[in-house]
């Protein structure tokens, strides 16, 4: 054997024999440990663990107070760190702390008797966050939350009173209160401020006669332009007509109006015809006067005297000839009037349109002129309309989703929510007795060695003749008996 073994040998057989001489006084330090430990853990008070689950969500969006038009808001992505831990701190806040305290009486069941009750209601909130184990769950959006109590519809009462008052809390921190009635009162203000600019706006329209500004602006500049062009032309037209009709009245005078189509000379066979006639009747008439008077007679001289002049008109009758001419209307004389009254008619009625159409581009430019003026102030009044408008749109919108928001508020619709509701525990969570006692069979076991090898040590009797050679350095031959 070698000497590395037979020492270990040997200390193995010396700790038998210290275990031997002092087996009495390890046994009872290990059972009264035991014992006492065993007491201990049954007189120890129950302790009863309930626990909550908190799950962390973003599908509500924080509602952001702003006069901006955009749609933002507080929603983001997914669930950080960051919100979680402050979820967390908010649990652990010593103002939620102290509610629960106030509201579940803690104070009063754990206040000592002396001391103000302040002092006594601060010992219990530190002592609630001691009993309190808030923490996040790894790779989880879920906060757990354990409370122990030795009362168990006590740890349940705390823990729904701290969510309570938690959901509470993460909504009044979460929210704008009196935002609905900011919003809803700047959308009255602002539905005023639209009808009064409507209001002007109708009033100015019907005064200066405008319906769509830009619209009536490009026709009446088109009418103009129109207008413009046609007096142009009217005039050209004008002095066109002008010209022709002072021709055709040139032309006009220096035409006869009638021209001779027949003429024939000859005497006047109706005159010696009726001459011949009345001289044969005058002396008709004679011869019965002479019938019946002298030839000196009055009546038959008278009759002489008419045959005598018949006669001689009939001579003088037959000396005399007669022309005859037969005329007509000159037609180039007509066409020329006819040409000359229309054209001077269509020269007036080209002048009247002329005069016209002077007077429409003057009305048209006035009305142009007028516009222009009213512009200005068209714009303004429109401007301050949409504005107006856009104002009430916006807070009118938001003062509905304020109003949302405190509906969801109401109705405790938050970003976080209770996943796992505590439930009253019926075994303890504390003591564990078995666990107790397997560590205290251990912690005996290792107390009762401990105090044998301190006894040991500290034990200056010879008991074994190795002690003895040890001493004297001189080998024992023989012991007493018994030793």
């Amino acid at each position: 054997m070698s000497p590395a073994a037979h020492q270990n040998v040997m200390a193995s057989k010396d700790l038998v024999a210290v275990l031997k001489r002092r087996r009495r006084r390890m046994l009872i330090t290990f059972f009264v440990v035991l014992l006492a430990i065993a007491a201990g853990t049954l007189l120890m008070p129950k302790q009863y663990a309930t626990r909550m689950k908190v799950l962390v969500k973003n599908e509500r969006a924080d509602e952001i107070v702003s006069a901006e038009s955009t749609n933002a808001s507080g929603l983001r992505g997914e669930v950080g760190d960051i919100q979680i831990n402050s979820e967390i701190e908010l649990l652990t806040s010593n103002n939620l702390l102290q509610q629960v305290v106030a509201k579940c009486g803690l104070e009063d069941l754990r206040q000592t008797g002396s001391g103000p009750r302040s002092a006594a209601a601060e010992k219990a909130v530190k002592r609630l966050r001691r009993d309190l184990d808030v923490s996040a769950i790894r790779r989880a959006d879920i906060i757990l939350v354990e409370y122990s109590d030795s009362n168990p519809r006590r740890a349940v009462a705390v823990l729904k009173t701290l969510a309570d008052l938690y959901l509470d809390e993460h909504l009044k921190l979460h929210s704008t209160p009196g935002s609905y009635e900011f919003f809803k009162a700047q959308t009255e203000r602002y539905k005023d401020e639209l009808s009064d600019a409507e209001s002007e706006l109708t009033d100015f329209r019907h005064r200066e006669n405008i319906d769509m500004l830009v619209q009536q602006k490009d026709v009446l500049l088109q009418k103009t332009a129109e207008s413009e062009s046609a007096q142009l032309q009217a005039e050209a037209t004008v002095g066109e007509y002008a010209q022709k009709a002072a021709d055709t009245r040139r032309r006009l005078g220096a035409t006869e109006p009638r021209m001779l189509t027949q003429s024939r000379t000859s005497s006047n066979p109706y005159s010696v015809q009726s001459l011949r006639s009345m001289l044969t009747d005058a002396q008709n008439r004679r011869t019965q006067l002479l019938a019946k008077f002298r030839p000196d007679d009055r009546m038959v001289r008278e009759a002489d005297q008419e045959i005598a002049n018949t006669q001689a008109a009939l001579e003088e009758a037959g000396k005399v000839t007669s022309s005859e001419q037969a005329t007509d209307v000159n037609p180039l004389y007509q066409t020329l009037e006819i040409d000359l009254a229309r054209g001077e008619a269509d020269l007036a009625g080209m002048r009247t349109r002329h005069a016209e159409l002077v007077r429409q581009t003057s009305a048209y430019r006035a009305q142009l002129a007028r516009l222009a003026d009213a512009t200005a102030s068209f714009d303004d009044l429109v401007r301050t309309q949409k504005e107006a408008e856009d104002n009430y749109l916006l807070y009118s919108k938001k003062a509905e989703e304020a109003r949302i928001a405190e509906s969801l508020d109401q109705q405790k619709i938050a970003n976080v929510a209770i996943a796992e509701s505590p439930v009253e525990p019926h075994l303890p969570s504390s003591p564990n007795v078995l666990l107790n006692l397997v560590l205290g069979v251990f912690f005996a076991g290792f107390l009762a060695l401990g105090v044998g090898l301190a006894a040991e040590y500290l034990d200056d009797s010879i008991d074994r003749p190795g002690d003895l050679e040890d001493l004297t350095g001189l080998p024992v031959l023989a012991t007493p008996e018994g030793e």
